[in-house]
């Protein structure tokens, strides 16, 4: 399967506007149920504001609707969602191999999952003049409250969602690079050399080996 650059116009470059263009970029898919594990803000549930949908958010602040650590067991039945949701969360768990398959279990029609790719341009600039990556990375002199437990590129993004799916029973349908609106006049480039250039994978999820 090719990567293709995201078709949704990302225009201001936030939370809010990257998941406002996932939604639209997948306009059928939003219906019955829709549990977003690590909801954060909640900037889901405002992209989906308008559509027919139960929205659950899930985090392990105590502000969520839901308090869950996707690295442990989600308190949902098997198969209880229609669509779920991890934007830029498994990379924070600690056995992002048991979170995987907790979506996959509660999940009955769809699965959306974003990954960072650290090996994008910019990080690697950053490692060659000696530069923290971001406050997810490195040895603070304090316990942080929140980490990246992974440092993964595309490519190997991409293996683990295809394997893990396959595993658990379901396969990646749809794949795109999530690019920010410095890189949208060079998409072409972006989908040539996503390892390179891609910050952000987004993958779907649908039943079926």
């Amino acid at each position: 399967m090719t990567l293709i650059m995201d078709i949704a116009k990302i225009d201001g470059g936030t939370a809010l506007d990257r998941l406002s263009g996932i939604v639209h970029t997948y306009p059928s898919m939003w219906k019955g149920t829709v549990i977003d594990v690590g909801c954060r803000t909640r900037e889901l549930e405002t992209a989906l504001k308008g559509r027919q949908v139960s929205y659950v958010g899930v985090d392990v602040d105590p502000t969520a609707g839901v308090v869950a650590d996707l690295g442990d067991r989600l308190p949902f039945e098997d198969r209880s969602a229609e669509v779920v949701t991890a934007f830029d969360v498994l990379e924070h768990t600690d056995d992002i191999y048991r979170g995987f398959s907790e979506l996959c279990r509660v999940a009955r029609e769809d699965i959306l999952i974003t990954l960072p790719n650290c090996y994008e341009v910019r990080t690697r600039v950053r490692h060659l003049r000696g530069k923290p990556i971001s406050g997810k990375y490195g040895l603070p002199t304090a316990p942080p409250g929140d980490r990246h437990r992974w440092f993964f590129s595309l490519d190997e993004a991409r293996k683990f969602v295809r394997n893990s799916a396959r595993e658990h029973g379901w396969r990646v349908t749809d794949e795109r690079a999530l690019i920010g609106p410095k890189f949208q006049r060079i998409g072409w480039a972006v989908c040539r050399w996503p390892n390179l250039l891609c910050a952000n994978y987004l993958a779907r999820l649908q039943p079926g080996r």
